[in-house]
């Protein structure tokens, strides 16, 4: 005897009872405080931090990876929560790409309506590399839209430092190596003194107590850790070099030698506005008599750390400072035949010659 073939009106009705139970499986095991943490009615926030932090939101990336983001800033408690959401709301794939400003301890709900509708306040961004100086970053600034590039000097003149920086900054000394390079996202109508001041708390921020009891571990007091680090940006290329390149230093400086590195005697030069002028703030091709320049942030001439910092020194080259790896080179020259920044260490002043006449670098 046949059976009666279902009808589609009872194939569909099958179906919705189907992803009926699903769901209710799904909230039987998952509460809605699961689902919405912080965002569920009642529940306590972790923090009242509020600070507002940058994001940039990159084209393509998906939501789990946003999410990610955003929990290691701490602007959201949970990935996976933000992941979810997104999903469950249908709007994983029109998260906007953009610049942001968001808030430390936010609820995901309200980043979620933040990154899918535009925030309509405009913004103004900038990026400053590693490894250069204030007066550089005057002019990465003045582009960005801040202003004019001797407004962010001056605010740079104005700024102070705060408690555990300004202990150890030396009477007199300008803010070289305390404006940490990193992506700033400001509202439009920002100031240099604003720029400045979030450069100055971002940096107090990453140079964190762990990293300055590390420094301290090795002699070095925040201002000396600073210059040191300035010293080992300017002079490593490759990432895995930092720390070897800073162990090197620190054999110098227990033997109370010279550092004999190129970039304080670039800074020294650029100590003359005439030198800047011509050769600008890095002076390529050292001469003799810039090896002889008697200033004391010239290294060839004077044992120990220079003064203070020759140019803001991004994380790395701190926690290279702050962590230097443990060596018996003394000496290192670049490899002009690799090309790739990396540098041929030596123990003994013969086998650092034989370096130079291999490689053919300073």
């Amino acid at each position: 005897m046949k059976r009666a073939l279902p009808t589609p009106i009872a194939i569909i009705g099958l179906l919705f009872t189907v992803a009926a139970i699903l769901v209710a499986s799904y909230c039987v095991a998952r509460t809605p405080k699961d689902v919405l943490g912080g965002d569920f009615p009642g529940a306590a926030p972790v923090s009242s931090d509020r600070t507002q932090v940058p994001y940039t939101l990159e084209a393509g990336r998906s939501a789990g990876d946003i999410g990610k983001d955003l929990e290691e800033l701490g602007i959201i408690r949970s990935a996976r929560q933000f992941e979810l959401l997104a999903s469950l709301m249908g709007v994983h794939r029109q998260l906007s790409a953009g610049d942001f400003l968001l808030a430390k301890n936010s609820s995901t709900l309200s980043i979620l309506n933040r990154l899918t509708v535009r925030d309509l306040v405009p913004v103004l961004k900038v990026t400053f590399p590693e490894g250069i100086r204030f007066e550089e970053m005057a002019v990465l600034a003045e582009q960005a839209g801040f202003g004019p590039r001797e407004e962010f000097i001056a605010a740079a003149g104005r700024a102070r430092l705060p408690t555990g920086l300004a202990e150890t900054l030396p009477e007199g000394a300008d803010l070289q190596g305390y404006l940490f390079p990193d992506t700033y996202i400001l509202p439009e109508g920002s100031t240099m003194d604003d720029l400045v001041a979030l450069m100055i708390e971002t940096l107090d921020r990453r140079f964190s107590p762990e990293l300055r009891a590390a420094a301290l571990a090795q002699g070095l007091n925040p201002h000396q850790a600073l210059t040191l680090a300035a010293v080992v940006e300017r002079e490593a290329v490759l990432a895995d070099e930092r720390p070897l390149i800073a162990g090197v230093f620190y054999n110098r400086l227990a033997e109370n030698d010279r550092l004999q590195a190129d970039p304080t005697v670039q800074f020294a030069a650029a100590l003359d506005p005439k030198s800047v002028d011509e050769f600008g703030w890095w002076k390529r091709e050292l001469t003799i008599l810039d090896l002889e320049n008697p200033s004391p942030y010239n290294s060839y001439l004077f044992p120990g750390l220079p003064p203070g910092p020759i140019t803001n020194p991004g994380l790395a080259s701190i926690e290279a400072v702050a962590n230097p790896e443990e060596t018996d080179y003394y000496y290192f020259v670049a490899d002009a035949i690799k090309g790739d920044g990396s540098h041929a260490f030596a123990v003994t002043f013969a086998e650092h010659e034989r370096n130079i006449a291999t490689v053919g670098g300073r």
